[in-house]
């Protein structure tokens, strides 16, 4: 691998500086002149392992990440270009699932959230080169949190990443979890005239449908290396199909008369759903770097982030409380919710039957544009950084409800709840017809509009200290402005118009959806019903009012102003930081609430210190421990003046403009035995008491637009939650070729809530284990991979701590070969095994709430390099 001449000379000073060293401890040791050319030589050993690993195949690839792991000052776990770019790694959140700590949030089959250490995603921070990414989500029944989605990451353009999971003063505030940054790749690191392309197929089983992705990557230098330009696209299409079978609301939530006058207890709701999205992911970036001297360089980075994901939601529903339910045909459970009930005839007005289609159509942009000036000068050094990140999105949405209001004997049915998920139509040939469902309820035409803006300046400074114990002070200023702003553009139609128009599903036939759960082995549920086709769009287009009613807008407006100091000591055996980081936030909060407009200021300052100190114990066994504080600020949904009334379910969001941020004081401490350079066996354990806890309360309201039985929440700063755990890390390179990786993590977590009792922290699995193997020789690269992680506490329409997620586990695989040195072939396949997700209410008899099955996914690609 070639080496450009400023990183050569680094090399140069780093192994002289190493065997300097060396021969200082011979001397403190009265060491013979042999075992001092040892020691000598070990250093310089070090220093080549250190500095010069050639990134190329799966074992060189843990080892570059085994040392950024090995010699930091803080706790952090790194994954390597080569790594990410290979099986599992679909998207940067994959990748992340291997290491100690860390559990993935799969909504759409494909991860787009991570859980750190006990803590909900949205606590955690991903960085882009050391600064935040603007973000938004598409969702428009998902919250607008400061988690970055990672579906809208392709892996080819990032070099790497690095997880820091303790607290270090020079790094930006904001992850209680951990912070994730992302490294792209720079021109004057690589060899000139280096290309990359690669071309992909996936085959999604569940939907019999096929994929293209293509990528490209070129980078160039000019002889004297002081310049250099590199310039990627990466463009990916694929298929997401989720199958779902749910209940909606609290189980027991409805209550109503049967038809012997016992009043009941039920779910107010159940469907059987398909989401069927067709994705599009792009990825660009352009870098230059012009370095004219040894000790100064200029870079420019500019990336480009796109997500398309067009779909149709369409479902099934059976709602309980529009039938009359026999009252012998009753099943109840030891709480006395209804469980089964083997007919549900059709009631007076509607019948119980309906199809909802939901069509959006979401475009997402992130971009990211940063100027950064380093010089190094004999003792100090100062780096300076501008930049900017901008995401919009826009989710153009339409959604209608269909159902036969007239014939309502043909509409009834049956279920079963108690064990596995079934809704069962008494007369099948229902749904054999379009013609049988017309519209009668609901014709929306909304675009939902985010943006998010993010503006910084920052200048840090490095002076080297001629100290026994101080080798340097790093200090540093930053200021960031960040702006969140959210609306729903509403052009709703005539709903009396189009139902005098006769419309019926006929008019919009869509075909049929057939074969649904398959993994579940539902026989007899409704896995087969009439859709609707993407030609509802049309005519919502060509009937949708001129006039735009804008609803639920509101803006959040921050001032960040952080300043930090932190002390590098290093002495015979031991090194580390300390540090202190002061934060002063502003902020602005503009919207309406019951239609008044309104605006809340609100300030705060954070002094955040930390320490990290790692010992040697041995030449292999490192000791570390670590402490500090940090802070979390609320999701843009609590802090917003503005509420999100849901007629249809008697549901309102209020904001909550005046929270305080979590705040997390941590503790972190390890062993770790390097037993050969790609090996390792390691375990930490560590503590977070979080204060000032965000808890979103629910109670029935009178609410002004909702109605006088309106489920109300709303977010308030009460209570505190303990982290405590362990991670087990071990990773072995066989020499034969043959490797494995293994982690585990234990997570005991729990929060105190408003009414003093103990309830788990969403999103956190108390254990969970990664094991993969693999196997690569000069033509070969062959790796299995499996990911457990037992059950959770999950939020899914409208029900959160009464809803326990199974346990889940994902067995994947990839085979490469190396056709020459420049050509790889690739076979990959996610989710072997097609496991699904499974809710339950344990509180209500264990009752499932919910199954989402994704389906197996299979990518065949080729990619060339010189």
């Amino acid at each position: 691998m070639k080496t450009s001449q400023p990183i050569a000379n680094t090399l140069k000073a780093k192994r002289l500086s190493l065997c300097i060293g060396a021969a200082l401890t011979a001397i403190s040791l009265n060491l013979s002149a042999e075992e001092a050319q040892a020691l000598a030589e070990t250093a310089q050993a070090q220093s080549n392992e250190v500095e010069t690993i050639e990134v190329r195949g799966i074992r060189r690839s843990l080892t570059q990440a085994l040392n950024t792991k090995r010699f930091a000052n803080a706790v952090v776990d790194s994954i390597s270009a080569e790594d990410i770019g290979k099986f599992p790694d679909k998207n940067i959140g994959d990748a992340l699932q291997r290491i100690p700590g860390v559990t993935v949030v799969r909504t759409f089959g494909e991860v787009n959230g991570v859980t750190i250490r006990g803590t909900a995603p949205e606590h955690s921070m991903v960085l882009l080169n050391g600064q935040n990414v603007a973000s938004v989500g598409w969702f428009d029944l998902g919250g607008m949190n400061r988690s970055f989605n990672f579906e809208m990451l392709a892996s080819e353009q990032i070099a790497g990443m690095d997880v820091y999971k303790s607290v270090e003063s020079n790094l930006n505030e904001g992850a209680m979890g951990g912070t994730v940054n992302l490294k792209t790749r720079k021109p004057l690191d690589m060899d000139a005239g280096t290309v990359f392309a690669s071309v992909e197929g996936m085959y999604h089983n569940n939907a019999e449908d096929w994929s293209p992705a293509y990528s490209a990557l070129g980078s160039w230098k000019n002889e004297s290396e002081t310049f250099g330009v590199l310039l990627a696209y990466s463009n990916e299409e694929s298929k997401v199909y989720r199958e779902t079978l749910s209940n909606f609301g609290p189980a027991g939530n409805a209550t109503f008369t049967d038809s012997n006058g016992v009043e009941r207890s039920s779910y107010g709701a159940m469907s059987s759903i398909l989401f069927d999205e067709d994705r599009e992911r792009a990825s660009s970036q352009l870098t230059l770097q012009y370095a004219p001297s040894d000790n100064l360089s200029f870079n420019l980075n500019y990336n480009l982030f796109e997500l398309k994901n067009d779909h149709v939601n369409s479902a099934m529903f059976a709602i309980v409380g529009f039938g009359q339910m026999q009252g012998d045909s009753v099943v109840e459970n030891s709480q006395g919710i209804v469980t089964a009930a083997t007919s549900l005839a059709s009631g007076v007005g509607l019948a119980p039957l309906f199809n909802n289609a939901v069509l959006r159509k979401p475009d997402m942009e992130t971009d990211a544009l940063n100027f950064s000036v380093e010089y190094d000068a004999d003792t100090w050094s100062a780096d300076f950084v501008i930049g900017k990140s901008d995401a919009r999105g826009e989710t153009l949405q339409t959604s209608t409800w269909w159902g036969d209001i007239t014939e309502t004997a043909n509409s009834s049915f049956s279920f079963d709840v108690a064990g596995p998920l079934e809704l069962i139509p008494t007369n099948p040939a229902y749904l054999d017809s379009h013609s049988n469902f017309d519209l009668f309820m609901e014709y929306t035409y909304i675009n939902y509009i985010r943006e998010n803006e993010i503006d910084y300046a920052q200048a840090d400074f490095t002076f080297l200290l001629e100290s026994d114990i101080i080798t340097s002070i790093q200090a540093g200023i930053k200021y960031q402005e960040q702006v969140f702003a959210s609306q729903g553009n509403y052009q709703d139609l005539d709903l009396a118009a189009a139902m005098a128009d006769g419309l019926s599903l006929a008019d919009f036939n869509g075909g049929f959806v057939s074969g649904l759960h398959s993994a579940e082995g539902r026989a007899g549920s409704m896995s087969a019903f009439p859709v609707a086709s993407r030609g509802i769009w049309d005519y919502a287009e060509a009937n949708k009012p001129s006039a735009i009613s804008v609803r639920d807008a509101f803006s959040i407006e921050e001032d960040i102003t952080a300043a930090y100091v932190k002390a590098n000591f290093a002495g015979d055996g031991f090194r580390g930081n300390v540090g202190l980081r002061i934060v002063d936030t502003d902020i602005l909060s503009v919207g309406e609430i019951n239609n008044v407009p309104g605006e809340v200021e609100k300030s705060y300052t954070n002094y955040l210190p930390s320490v990290n100190v790692v010992m040697d114990l041995s030449q292999d066994l490192i000791f570390r421990v670590a402490a500090g504080s940090t802070v979390s600020r609320p999701d843009y949904d609590d802090m917003k003046v503005a509420d999100i009334i849901s007629e249809s379910f008697q549901t309102a969001n209020v904001g909550s403009p005046e929270l305080n941020p979590y705040k997390s004081d941590q503790y972190d401490m390890g062993l770790e035995y390097y037993f050969n350079p790609s090996s390792i066996v390691g375990a930490t354990f560590f503590i977070k008491n979080i204060s000032d806890y965000i808890e979103q309360t629910t109670a029935q309201e009178d609410y002004p637009g909702c109605g006088p039985n309106c489920l109300v929440t709303r977010s308030r700063n009460v209570g505190t939650a303990d982290v405590r755990g362990i991670e087990l890390q071990y990773q072995h390179d066989f020499g034969n070729g043959f490797g494995t990786q293994f982690n585990y993590t234990y997570t005991d977590s729990a929060r105190t809530n408003s009414a003093g009792e103990q309830v788990p922290i969403e999103e956190v699995s108390k254990n969970s284990f990664n094991l993969s193997g693999y196997f690569e020789n000069d033509m070969f690269s062959v790796r299995l991979a499996y990911n457990y992680r037992d059950d959770w506490v999950r939020q899914y329409n409208g029900s959160s701590l009464d809803s326990l997620n199974d346990a889940y586990d994902q067995l994947d695989a990839s085979v490469i070969w190396h056709v020459t040195e420049n050509v790889d072939l690739s076979f990959e396949a996610v989710n072997l095994l097609n496991e699904a997700l499974v809710l339950r209410q344990p509180k209500a008899g264990n009752i499932v709430h919910s199954v989402d099955e994704f389906g197996t996914r299979y990518f065949v690609g080729a990619s060339i390099r010189f």
